[in-house]
């Protein structure tokens, strides 16, 4: 993670940065929200989410502030480095004087041209034993990321694959001559049942996308292009479908039943937990937003395009969400709610939304772990000493795979998984790192810019915010892990 140009030097709209940001934010973690949501109530579950929101655009704007303090010293340090030149079209400054950009006389020396990663901000603003907690949390977010896919993958093969139990009545011959009824599960790979299946089926996965660790692999245009049309063919199938059912209609075989208005939740404060951790996780973008802001055009309109995007966020979110509580028994919702459509009348699109996780999940797998692959090289090795071939080659992708396809063999429990990586790393990456960047970037800028100011400084920019974030987190962390023991799980 370091800091560089934008890409090729290329730029988009505003809209189009709007719907990256928006595909990027909108993922995986939206398939296990509605499930989360059901159990929390639709009253209780709509006031976290939309709290989240809020807290979530909170921490972008200080990453935006980061990400422009860092573009500062960035110039200023490429400037010192290149003033002696006699070919320099920028004039020597001092310290107050505003830094001039050679793409545009009127930029300030807070626009953002240059793209500063997280892992770039953390070494310009931190200490080195900030720098390592830095990495340490990001590597287990993406390991809690990879564990997530590694679930995933496999269940919705399984779910797809193998049949169904089903229920035969044996009488039974006693004095009594009452009946008992026993749920038999059908083989699914050969003698085979549905859990040794499952694991057959994360072998596979593991053997086919594993190997990509070991080298080096791009996300290509045309492959997001292929993500982006599938995931929102599906979520759009999804709530098409869940509405056309809410107002009567039956299209699944065997029927699924409508829930009793009694019958759903409205405040399940014990639920709350579980929704917290996927919802962190369905608002997650802020490791990526260097990469995809920095090349937007017509900064100023910066603002505009995430309060926009988070506000539709909030409402698809909503819709998804309330469509799947008003539709399903909140006992019958799947952790992945793809694998709810199973059994639609139509085979084409039972099978379509059963395997989204299939394709789309498998498609940025690799991309994840050599993503974690990189940064346990960042946190392990030693600067001063270049490690042996076999280590690099060999050891850090095993350490990157390993411990999630470990993972995946002994749960299948997606909602678990998300719920985790969300409440404790995910805290980290969206609350806490952005809060502290902000807090030593601004520290930073007073001490050695002087009183320029930042053109793109955070709404929330009273120091009582960062302190608030910081104490939201404690406390939020605090109140999910009492949970998760009083509950146990």
């Amino acid at each position: 993670m370091a800091g560089g140009p934008a890409d090729d030097g290329s730029t988009y709209s505003p809209t189009v940065a709007g719907i990256y940001v928006f595909n990027l934010i909108v993922g995986a973690g939206a398939l296990a929200m509605p499930k989360a949501f059901a159990q929390s109530g639709y009253i209780a579950g709509s006031v976290m989410i939309a709290v989240l929101a809020f807290m979530s655009y909170m921490t972008v704007t200080f990453m935006v502030e980061s990400m422009a303090a860092a573009n500062a010293f960035m110039r200023r340090n490429e400037t010192k480095k290149n003033k002696s030149q006699d070919d320099l079209s920028i004039q020597s400054y001092t310290d107050k004087t505003p830094l001039i950009n050679a793409r545009a006389e009127t930029d300030s020396a807070f626009s953002i041209v240059s793209r500063a990663e997280m892992g770039a901000m953390a070494e310009l603003f931190f200490s080195s034993l900030g720098v390592k907690a830095f990495y340490a949390c990001i590597i287990i977010y993406l390991y809690g990321d990879l564990c997530i896919y590694a679930v995933a993958v496999p269940k919705s093969l399984k779910k797809v694959i193998c049949p169904t139990g089903h229920n035969i009545t044996h009488s039974n011959h006693s004095l009594y001559g009452n009946h008992t009824i026993t749920t038999v599960a059908p083989n699914c790979l050969g003698s085979l049942d549905a859990d040794a299946s499952y694991q057959i089926f994360l072998v596979l996965f593991a053997g086919l996308l594993g190997p990509f660790t070991f080298f080096d692999v791009q996300k290509t245009k045309w492959l997001q292009v292929f993500t982006t049309v599938m995931r929102w063919t599906t979520f759009l199938l999804m709530i098409i479908i869940a509405i056309i059912g809410i107002a009567g209609t039956q299209v699944f075989n065997p029927p699924e039943p409508t829930p009793d208005h009694a019958d759903i939740k409205i405040a399940d404060l014990g639920g709350l937990s579980s929704l917290f951790g996927v919802s962190i996780y369905s608002f997650m973008c802020h490791h990526s937003l260097p990469s995809l802001l920095t090349p937007m055009s017509r900064k100023s309109l910066l603002n505009n395009v995430l309060v926009t995007d988070f506000a539709l966020i909030l409402g698809f979110y909503c819709l998804l969400c309330f469509t799947a509580t008003f539709r399903f028994d909140v006992h019958t919702l799947e952790d992945l709610y793809t694998l709810n459509f199973k059994n639609f009348k139509a085979d084409f699109v039972s099978y379509y939304l059963g395997l989204f996780p299939v394709f789309t999940l498998s498609a940025n797998f690799p991309i994840i772990a050599i993503t974690l692959r990189n940064n346990l090289k960042l946190l392990l090795s030693s600067p001063s000493r270049r490690n042996p071939a076999w280590v690099e080659k060999f050891v850090f992708p095993v350490l990157a795979i390993g411990p999630p396809i470990l993972v995946a063999f002994f749960t299948d429990n997606v909602e678990m998984l998300v719920g985790i990586t969300g409440s404790y790393a995910g805290v980290g990456i969206q609350y806490v790192i952005p809060a502290l960047l902000c807090y030593c970037a601004r520290a930073k800028v007073n001490r050695e810019l002087g009183a320029e100011p930042n053109l793109h400084r955070s709404w929330f920019s009273h120091p009582y915010w960062i302190w608030f974030v910081l104490l939201w987190s404690g406390l939020c962390i605090t109140l999910v892990t009492v949970n998760h023991i009083n509950t146990g799980k």
